[in-house]
């Protein structure tokens, strides 16, 4: 497993911390795969760290390397020392009983190259508010522009941001930056990689690059929910 798991973190460029965080598991989870201090997982997370590097859950279990494209993460049995135990994916509410009124901030606009947006005029359309979103205040959603962030996002992908939760390293956040005081804010999606008095840095995947954004720009850094926290899961 060790082997597999390392092997799919650096083909899809993804650091074993930022992998944990994104799944919803604990930030050192994937780590101490990796570095061999954590032998053997779970059932109940085989499923979870599978679905993070995109891997065959059952092939997982049987330390076979098997790939899997976002769009083939169904669930899958998982291979246990006695028996195999099935996986199910948790039911979704009905589309028509999530609400309607998240609103989407604009569209994407700027370069490609740092995969930026402008927000142009406020809200331009509504999506609906995944179950674990009820409640939650101020949330607002983006369309991913450009191919800076594939593999992990692409280009009309509907993300989900937060301004209220706390970004830490390795979040995937939108940083809002104001270039002037007619100029449309704009806001890069990336990887937090850390902050200083003078910039912030973000990491980009496609290609790979850090981009630093002036702190006397910033005006906010939102982190974008993943999907364990849109359902709960």
């Amino acid at each position: 497993m060790q082997t597999i798991v390392k092997t799919r973190l650096e083909e899809l460029q993804i650091g074993p911390i930022e992998a944990a965080t994104k799944a919803g598991l604990e930030r050192t989870f994937i780590r101490d795969i990796v570095e061999g201090r954590k032998k053997a997982v779970r059932h109940d997370k085989i499923a979870v760290l599978a679905a993070a590097i995109r891997v065959d859950a059952a092939a997982l279990g049987r330390n076979e390397l098997v790939r899997l494209s976002p769009d083939d993460l169904a669930p899958a049995p998982i291979a246990g020392s006695d028996a195999t135990v099935a996986t199910s994916a948790p039911a979704l509410p009905p589309r028509q009983s999530m609400p309607l009124d998240i609103p989407v901030m604009g569209t994407a606009a700027g370069s490609l190259s740092r995969g930026a947006f402008q927000f142009e005029g406020g809200v331009v359309d509504y999506v609906r508010r995944p179950p674990a979103l009820v409640g939650a205040r101020d949330i607002y959603a983006l369309f991913v522009e450009g191919s800076s962030m594939e593999p992990q996002f692409f280009p009309g992908d509907l993300i989900y941001v937060n301004p209220h939760r706390p970004p830490r390293i390795g979040d995937i956040v939108v940083v809002q930056c104001s270039n002037g005081e007619h100029a449309p804010n704009e806001a890069s999606l990336g990887i937090y990689r850390r902050r200083s008095e003078k910039a912030v840095v973000i990491g980009k995947r496609n290609p790979v690059a850090e981009i630093e954004l002036m702190r006397d720009h910033v005006t906010a850094i939102h982190r974008v929910l993943t999907m364990n926290e849109l359902f709960g899961v």
